[in-house]
């Protein structure tokens, strides 16, 4: 969505944010044991191993939880109205379920429920970054 900030990037995440800027969702994953996990972090949750490598996933999940904002929560997102945030759960990913945070977009508030079935869309912030987001999918 036009005027969001880019978001932080560091040498853990900047992989996950640069794929989804090329339109790919990026999952990290342990070169251990095989867990993915998200958000991406130095360590497995599972081996504590700090070997990890990057899946390219589907993209495509299940609504697990959600709420809309009818105020921003800070005042850069003044200019979304309202909004939703969504947690997402991924199909196909190794260990825990891999659950994000993201929006779901192409939605209104009746339709938005609990199970909705969801595919990866990408909000560009810059012509390098964009930020994962969802919409519905049959």
């Amino acid at each position: 969505m036009p005027g969001l900030p880019a978001p932080g990037l560091t040498p853990i995440s900047a992989p996950y944010w640069r794929a989804a800027g090329q339109g790919r969702l990026l999952i990290q994953r342990c070169a251990d044991c095989g867990t993915h996990r998200h958000p991406p972090s130095p360590a497995c949750y599972a081996c504590g191993s700090l070997a990890f490598d990057w899946d390219e996933v589907a993209g495509t999940g299940r609504v697990y939880s959600f709420v809309w904002t009818h105020r921003p929560v800070v005042e850069i997102f003044e200019n979304l109205g309202v909004y939703n945030a969504a947690v997402v759960e991924l199909d196909g990913t190794l260990g825990e379920p891999v659950r994000i945070l993201s929006r779901v977009n192409d939605i209104d508030r009746e339709s938005l429920v609990v199970g909705l079935k969801v595919r990866v869309d990408f909000d560009p912030i810059d012509d390098e970054i964009a930020l994962p987001v969802f919409v519905p999918h049959p």
